[in-house]
C-alpha cells in the first residue's frame, strides 16, 4: 500500500469472517513497491490490526507481492485489547471468529482489536502510531 511514508507491507495471518483480515504491519517502509525476496527478509514487525483486505484487493487500494509463509512469531491469534466500558481495557482472545474477555489489560504495548480502513491505516503507518500511544 502506498502511504506519504514510502510502501507499506503487511501479511495477512487470519480472515475472520464479519470483522475482516488480521494484518500484521512491517516496520520498514520501502521507497519502491517492494519485492517478494525484499519482503521475505522481514522479521520486524509493528502491531496487528483488522483491515477489510477483500475490498481493498478489489478496489486496488492494496497490491499483492505474491505468497508469503506467515512468519512463526505471527502465526498465534495475538491477544488483543479493548475497551471494557468504564474507561479501561480488556484483554480479548478470538474463539471460533469471536472476541471473548479473558481479563483486564495492563501492558499498553497490547495491539488493540480495532478494524481500520484504508485512510486510518495510512495515517497510523505514516504518524509511526503504536498500542502504547492509545491508553
Amino acid at each position: 500500500m502506498a502511504t506519504d511514508a514510502g510502501f507499506a507491507v503487511g501479511v495477512m495471518s487470519y480472515d475472520v469472517e464479519r470483522i475482516g483480515s488480521l494484518i500484521w504491519m512491517a516496520e520498514p517502509v520501502f521507497d519502491e513497491e517492494p519485492t517478494l525476496d525484499q519482503v521475505v527478509h522481514i522479521n520486524r514487525w509493528r502491531w496487528p490490526v483488522f483491515f477489510p483486505l477483500s475490498a481493498a484487493l478489489r478496489r486496488k487500494i492494496v497490491t499483492p507481492i505474491g505468497p508469503l509463509s506467515v512468519p512463526e512469531s505471527l502465526q498465534s491469534f495475538p491477544l488483543m485489547r479493548s475497551r471494557n466500558g468504564r474507561g479501561g481495557w480488556n484483554l480479548v482472545k478470538f474463539v471460533n471468529g469471536a472476541s471473548q474477555p479473558c481479563g483486564d489489560a495492563s501492558d499498553p504495548t497490547t495491539p488493540i482489536y480495532s478494524v481500520v480502513n484504508d485512510t486510518r491505516l495510512r495515517e497510523m503507518i505514516v504518524s509511526g502510531w503504536r498500542p502504547e500511544d492509545t491508553w
